[in-house]
């Protein structure tokens, strides 16, 4: 059986999604938005009323209050928020679909990751709820986790009272603007991470020795392309670039989106790879086939348990037969095995 080939190089697809991310969308959705918002900001003073009214322990958790405030529990600002959030969603997902800014479920779906988030929250934080967090008497460092709850629970809160759902809606409106339009001409990433994965990249990070365990620091390390000297790429250093976050997540996306700005001509130069046969994808996808057909994993175990590189042991099944394969990781070693009774099976025959 000839193995599927591995990915040596970032694919067309990966490259021309740089491309769309790093220059905004199309020409057409240009326009479409400017025709929307006519290049002005949207108002936010029926939001700012209803919110300015709202008392800080309904909304602010305690561990960010002053200390000339009462330390009830957090509790109900937390489970507010979880409300608050869903109540939020509906009504930025209604914007952009209602919009026509969203061609289809896949950009739908980019837009909405990248609008609502906690980083985005914390960026407006003081925009959406103006004075309502002052730096100085907070008990603790603001992250972005804390920003989501006191946005989300002040939505809960200001949907209860007369004129709330218009002021909701007004909210998802200037969102939409600040984030997606605004956001989307400036060239902004959605996930820088997983863009430079999926153009042959890699992420990693460490903890930065020293910091303590309430507020931890990590430096994260971007490196493409992630094998060092592939054919495409002779003799050229790797390119690195370094950055530091709050959690590993926070500082590889950082990593990943300065080494993605910085060396966006190179990438999307590259080679691309070449694309998968038919074959050598219905081999790739062995795992999903072999379940579809009514196989099943029996098991997948370690057997070089806490040595470098780790070696796993699979074993597939598919009717009355069986069959093992052994790898560095779990998917791989599932792959191989399902592969095996595929072909058994005759899946594998032209």
């Amino acid at each position: 059986m000839v193995p599927p080939t591995t990915q040596t190089g970032p694919s067309s697809k990966s490259q021309l999604k740089l491309k769309m991310e790093s220059r905004g969308e199309s020409i057409a959705w240009k326009r479409k938005a400017d025709k929307l918002y006519s290049g002005e900001e949207p108002k936010l003073d029926l939001w700012l009323k209803l919110s300015q009214a709202l008392i800080d322990e309904d909304i602010v958790p305690a561990r960010l209050r002053g200390l000339n405030q009462h330390h009830v529990c957090t509790t109900r600002v937390e489970l507010d928020a979880l409300v608050g959030d869903k109540i939020l969603g509906a009504a930025l997902m209604k914007k952009l679909v209602e919009s026509e800014l969203c061609q289809d479920t896949g950009q739908a779906t980019k837009f909405f990751s990248k609008v609502a988030s906690n980083a985005v929250f914390l960026e407006y934080l003081h925009e959406i709820l103006p004075a309502r967090i002052i730096e100085d008497q907070l008990n603790c460092t603001l992250e972005s986790h804390s920003a989501g709850t006191t946005i989300e629970a002040a939505v809960y809160h200001v949907n209860k009272v007369v004129g709330g759902e218009q002021a909701i809606e007004q909210l998802a409106n200037w969102l939409v603007y600040k984030v997606v339009v605004k956001g989307t001409e400036a060239g902004m990433i959605n996930n820088p991470k997983g863009l430079l994965i999926e153009n042959f990249g890699h992420t990693e990070s460490v903890r930065i020795e020293g910091t303590p365990d309430h507020a931890p620091e990590y430096e994260a390390t971007a490196r493409w392309p992630r094998d060092v000297n592939p054919p495409w790429r002779p003799d050229e250093p790797q390119l690195v670039k370094k950055a530091k976050g709050t959690s590993k997540k926070d500082a590889e996306s950082k990593a990943a989106l300065i080494l993605l700005k910085a060396h966006y001509a190179e990438i999307t130069t590259a080679p691309p790879m070449q694309p998968k046969t038919k074959f050598e994808a219905r081999m790739e996808n062995a795992v999903g086939h072999l379940i579809t057909l009514g196989g099943s994993c029996v098991s997948v175990t370690q057997v070089n348990e806490g040595e470098v590189p780790p070696l796993f042991v699979a074993i597939m099944q598919y009717g009355q037969q069986t069959a093992s394969a052994q790898a560095s990781t779990k998917k791989q070693a599932q792959r191989l095995a399902a592969q095996q009774l595929l072909e058994t099976a005759g899946e594998y025959n032209n």
